[in-house]
């Protein structure tokens, strides 16, 4: 009898894709990539709480405090600001 492989992550995670693409239809799988990923650590609302603290002249690390968060996810949220993207 011959000696099978060691299931690697990489493995693992395209035999669970492919079974889960038998067991779904497309609309279903599209459900489930919606809900996929990490929760936001801030909603719309807070974010735009925050940039009027920055605005006022709190600093990041006083609304890092605040709000439960990184200095340096705030920090990332600025930098998407004076970018012009979202948030």
């Amino acid at each position: 009898m011959a000696k099978q492989k060691q299931w690697t992550a990489s493995s693992m995670g395209r035999k669970g894709g492919k079974a889960r693409a038998a067991l779904h239809s497309k609309r279903e799988l599209r459900e489930f990539a919606k809900n996929a990923g990490r929760k936001p650590k801030l909603t719309g609302k807070e974010w735009k709480r925050l940039f009027a603290k920055l605005d006022a002249g709190r600093t990041q690390h006083e609304c890092a405090r605040e709000f439960g968060i990184s200095t340096r996810t705030i920090g990332r949220g600025v930098a998407r600001r004076k970018a012009g993207g979202a948030k």
